[in-house]
């Protein structure tokens, strides 16, 4: 159940909390980890899309869990999707389909479930749309 992981990451504390449990849980199951962060671009149009960072940006976050998950002796890799905003989750389900991940890993800010449904959470969406099964961490 946990030989391909997806961490899914982005800047927050809880997405950190959700590296610390990818990587123990790898270290435990001798998992591989996949680290994919979504960059979010707000509305298409002729002008283009407004990305909230660049991809550079993007990268760099990938990297360095990537990084943080090797030096804990896991293998890792990352990439880095891009998404429309409000469709940041199907992303992260097509990248575990596309990694065969077993477990999709990633944070959760802790909104109410009332919140979660009305707002859209991304961690709730993946939970609701997905097969795989999800590590959600606060």
């Amino acid at each position: 159940m946990f030989e391909h992981l997806l961490l899914a990451t982005d800047s927050s504390p809880e997405a950190e909390r959700a590296l610390t449990a990818a990587k123990d849980l790898a270290k435990l199951a001798g998992s591989e980890v996949r680290v994919v962060h979504v960059r979010e671009g707000a509305g298409a149009s002729r002008m283009g899309v407004a990305w909230q960072e660049t991809h550079d940006e993007a990268l760099a976050l990938v990297d360095q869990a990537v990084e943080a998950l090797r030096a804990a002796g896991v293998t890792a890799s990352g990439v880095v999707r891009a998404s429309i905003s409000g469709h940041v989750a199907r992303e992260i389900l097509d990248e575990a389909d596309d990694a065969h991940a077993s477990t999709i890993v990633m944070g959760t800010r802790g909104l109410s479930d009332l919140s979660g449904i009305v707002i859209g959470s991304t961690a709730h969406k993946v939970l609701h749309l997905g097969k795989t099964p999800v590590l959600v961490v606060r």
